[in-house]
């Protein structure tokens, strides 16, 4: 049996996994030992629809799984308690060793490797039953202390696989919002500090390309105030094509990921030939669709500069119009330029 510093190395490999295959490498590699199981194992079901969704065993062979799963397992004493109770179950604690010896589930399955000794532990997730650890040997008597100890490491278990479960979600949630955002061209920057580059969306991709020293410009942005709490900044920047900028950047920390950032970007062009007077009405944005108008660009063409979509320019280019009062581009020309002759 493994002793205490050796046990506080095993739980912490079971609570550090970053994936089931990493859980099931670490379980399988010291829970036979820590209690002196010769078959341990164990499954985990979808909280919905009660499938079969990863399973770890050792030293059981194929047959056994396929008399358990298929003959046996509806009948198993210990399973319906572990299920229908969400109590650990203790086959000597319930029956004599000679019920036990004609029960089907011996008789069809542990017989087969000599298993007079069965523990199973109910594994609680997300409110309710969703696995099972299991383990058992030929002559080993397990005592108060192991059944403690086996729920205690089935608990770490269940908790590791919650936490996978929600980091799972969390990237899908992150995924899906990424792909909505490359629709409206939104530049977007995630950051994982386990990650050694920050992840781009297209239009994200395309602002840094701009920038002269793109990538450090951004790094700058990024850089974490001495606050946990989201953070804005902005920085003066050089275009490629000679031309001055702002970049403004919004960051916000991800909901329950390890450090992540989510930050947007908006890159706001300096114009000297327009006055600011009729422009004071608009949203930073819409001042850049409006000096892009003015200088005889295309829907579609400031939706390529700006990376955003030409639905949502034709939208912006409607609202400066209702703003300044004009009903065309040459309206909107003449109202901007001369204002500055002014």
């Amino acid at each position: 049996m493994l002793g205490g510093v050796d046990l506080v190395r095993f739980t912490q490999s079971l609570s550090s996994a970053t994936s089931l295959e990493q859980l099931e490498r670490a379980f399988l590699a010291g829970f036979g030992q820590l209690l002196d199981a010769q078959i341990y194992g164990y499954n985990l079901f979808d909280p919905i629809t009660g499938t079969l969704v990863w399973f770890a065993r050792a030293n059981v062979s194929d047959t056994f799984v396929a008399r358990y799963s298929h003959e046996a397992r509806e009948l198993d004493p210990l399973r319906a308690r572990a299920f229908g109770e969400g109590k650990v179950a203790y086959n000597r604690t319930m029956m004599s060793a000679e019920e036990w010896a004609e029960s089907v589930v011996y008789r069809r399955a542990y017989r087969l490797h000599g298993i007079e000794h069965v523990v199973e532990v109910p594994l609680t997730m997300w409110g309710k039953v969703c696995g099972n650890l299991h383990f058992g040997s030929t002559d080993r008597d397990y005592g108060p202390e192991d059944i403690a100890l086996a729920e205690a490491l089935g608990a770490v278990i269940a908790g590791t696989v919650e936490r996978l479960d929600a980091r799972r979600s969390l990237e899908r949630e992150r995924d899906h919002a990424l792909a909505a955002l490359e629709l409206t061209g939104t530049p977007v920057v995630i950051t994982d500090p386990n990650a050694t580059e920050p992840r781009l969306n297209d239009a994200a991709k395309k602002l840094v390309a701009e920038v002269v020293d793109g990538d450090a410009r951004l790094y700058e942005l990024l850089a974490r105030p001495a606050s946990h709490d989201g953070f804005s900044r902005r920085i003066e920047v050089e275009l490629a094509s000679g031309e001055h900028a702002t970049i403004h950047g919004h960051s916000n920390p991800v909901p329950y990921d390890e450090g992540g950032l989510v930050a947007v970007l908006e890159l706001e062009r300096e114009h000297p030939g327009l006055a600011p007077g009729p422009l004071a009405a608009l949203t930073p944005r819409e001042q850049q669709v409006a000096v892009l108008v003015v200088d005889g660009l295309a829907d579609r063409e400031i939706a390529e500069r700006l990376c955003l979509s030409h639905h949502t320019v034709t939208q912006y280019v409607k609202r400066i119009y209702r703003k300044i009062q004009v009903d065309s581009r040459v309206g909107l020309t003449r109202v901007l330029l001369t204002s500055r002759q002014r």
